[in-house]
This record gives C-alpha cells, sequence and structure tokens, in this order.
C-alpha cells in the first residue's frame, strides 16, 4: 500500500474506516413524508461509509472495513464509495443477507430516519474477518460508537479493530454517537466508557461529552475526557462551531453563518477531516478551521455521499474566506 511520509520521516498510511454500509431513501419532494407516494432518491450511506468517502475527498486516503451481500444494492454503494477515492480493497462479500435501508424525512423539528436493517449483511462483520496486516498499515482507525450496539458481532470486530490498531502504533478515532435509548443501559454504557478510554481521538458533540462525563462546562468536559485517556478531544456544537483540544491547548471554532438544510454527514466529515489533518500534522488552529469549514459545509446539501460531502478545494476556500473565525486557550483555563 502506498504511504506517505510525514516532516518527522515517519510512514503513514490509510485512514480506515469500520461500519455497515446503508442506502438512503431520501424524499424527491419538497414536505414528502416516508408514508407518502413520490419519488425517492437513492444514495449510499452508513456513519463509516461517509467518514471514509470524505477521508479520501479531502486527503485521498480513506479506507473501509465492512461486509456487503451480492444484491444490487450492495453493488451501486461499492461503486458509489469506490468512486469517491475509498480504498475498497479489504471489503468482505457475503453470499448471504442484503443491504441495509435506511428512509428519511424532513420535519419541522428535524429527520427522522426509518431503518430498515435487522440481519442486514453489514451487521455481521465479525473479528475474524478482518484483517490484521491491513489495519496495522493504516495511519488511522475510526469507528462510530452505535456499532457497539448493532450485533454481538459487529462489537466484536470493533474491539479486534481496537486491540490491533494499539499493538501497531495505529491512532484509534471514536465517536460516541450516542443514540437516547442506551442511556440508562448500564452494559451499553460500559462499553461506551471502555470504547472512549481506549481510543486516542473522540470527537462527541457537546451535549455526549456531557452524558459521558458527568460534566457540564466546556472545560470541565474536556478535562474529564483527557483523563480518560485521549490526547485529542473534540467537541462540537452544531450552528455554535467546534472545540478541539489537545497538549493542553484548545481551539475554539465559532459557527459560520450557513443555512442548514441536511446535517446528514456533518459530524462524520468533521471526525475524518480531523484524522487527514493530524496525518497531515496540521497546527491546531488550523486544524479547527479545516474541520469546521468542512463540516459545515456538508450542510449545505440533502444526502451525504455523492450529494453534499465537500472536495479538499472547497474547503480550502471557505478557509480562505475568513469565515471560520478561531481563538486559542490553555485547557486549564477553560471555564
Amino acid at each position: 500500500m502506498e504511504k506517505t511520509r510525514g516532516n518527522n520521516g515517519r510512514e503513514k498510511g490509510r485512514i480506515l474506516a469500520l461500519g455497515e454500509l446503508l442506502v438512503d431513501l431520501i424524499p424527491g419532494e419538497d414536505g414528502m413524508r416516508i408514508e407518502d407516494e413520490g419519488p425517492v432518491i437513492k444514495t449510499a450511506s452508513g456513519s463509516a461509509g461517509i467518514f471514509a468517502c470524505a477521508a479520501s475527498l479531502l486527503g485521498g486516503c480513506g479506507g473501509f472495513i465492512g461486509k456487503i451481500g451480492r444484491d444490487s444494492l450492495s453493488r451501486m454503494v461499492v461503486n458509489t464509495l469506490s468512486g469517491q477515492g475509498v480504498d475498497m480493497s479489504h471489503l468482505i462479500e457475503s453470499e448471504e443477507g442484503q443491504l441495509g435501508l435506511a428512509f428519511l424525512e424532513y420535519l419541522p423539528d428535524g429527520r427522522n430516519y426509518q431503518y430498515y436493517r435487522k440481519n442486514s449483511v453489514g451487521s455481521t462483520l465479525a473479528a475474524e474477518d478482518l484483517d490484521e496486516e491491513y489495519i496495522a498499515s493504516a495511519f488511522a482507525v475510526h469507528f462510530p460508537g452505535m456499532l457497539l450496539e448493532l450485533t454481538p458481532q459487529m462489537r466484536s470486530a470493533c474491539g479486534r479493530l481496537v486491540e490491533i490498531a494499539r499493538a501497531n502504533g495505529v491512532l484509534v478515532s471514536f465517536d460516541p454517537n450516542i443514540r437516547r435509548e442506551l442511556v440508562n443501559d448500564d452494559a451499553a454504557r460500559a462499553r461506551l466508557l471502555d470504547a472512549v478510554r481506549s481510543a486516542d481521538v473522540v470527537e462527541p458533540t457537546l451535549e455526549e461529552g456531557r452524558i459521558v462525563t458527568g460534566k457540564h462546562s466546556i472545560g470541565d468536559v474536556l478535562r474529564a475526557l483527557h483523563a480518560m485517556g485521549p490526547r485529542t478531544v473534540v467537541l462540537t456544537r452544531d450552528k455554535d462551531g467546534a472545540v478541539i483540544s489537545r497538549d493542553g491547548r484548545v481551539a475554539i471554532a465559532a459557527g459560520i453563518d450557513e443555512p442548514a438544510v441536511d446535517p446528514t454527514g456533518a459530524g462524520d466529515t468533521f471526525a475524518a477531516a480531523l484524522c487527514v489533518g493530524l496525518r497531515e500534522e496540521m497546527e491546531l488552529e488550523r486544524l479547527a478551521c479545516f474541520c469546521n469549514c468542512a463540516g459545515t459545509l456538508v450542510i449545505r446539501h440533502k444526502g451525504a455521499i455523492g450529494m453534499a460531502l465537500p472536495t479538499r478545494a472547497q474547503v480550502e476556500e471557505l478557509m480562505a474566506s475568513g469565515a471560520c473565525r478561531v481563538t486559542t486557550a490553555r485547557l486549564e483555563d477553560m471555564p
């Protein structure tokens, strides 16, 4: 596999995402509900798939680890991700099962998903399916927290991914991606906390950070998350921007005034931009601006893969416009 070298001479491999690929079915007309007749748009999706595409578009280095079937929708999704530059060389193809579906509707108070993914082929990825050499050669691996509660097989795959990565000095990136129904599940919470402790980079929303730590202020949440183990901590804040904390310094990126058409994929794109920036050894202020601009550009359009994810040139154009203001502080001084 082709690698690049950083300023310190260390070889750097791909940024790999592990997860389940889906097909999103998006209303083809404004105001259309799932229950309504009418046209829908098919688009490749799944949190990890969006992350891998964003990593490829922003840095040319994304790869995907997962399982697909032999059905037509699996072929559509694979072709879409490949067309975005994602390395699909280690995708598992199964004789059994089909890709999961997600129907989406836009409501006045936000999005609503209805999933058709029970026993989907993507959810059957297991620890024994992983290629240790491929993972060990990566710069970073990433997975979203909802996978820990998807199936026992997928949970084992996440655990093995982290095990291989940590044994080989590969950066572990984790997006808690907390589902509200799991907050009061003690076993699920324990798995979530273990994943945070095993990560080098965590990217919760501010509210998720509060749930994980039991703290409230931004400074207290950041310090508590660092105390759990991660070196790099991000708190995304929707329209209010984001905060990135690393090595005792904090970069605060203010929100960018951009009307939100659809937030699908914004968090995944932000997380991918973060890993790309770390791979390129960006300075903290530039890293915060880069990630904030990448995530903001996604919300301009409906959908995600092939529809809304920005290119590197588009992100750099928004950065150069001065639309993203970044200030810095010491972690110890954050209120």
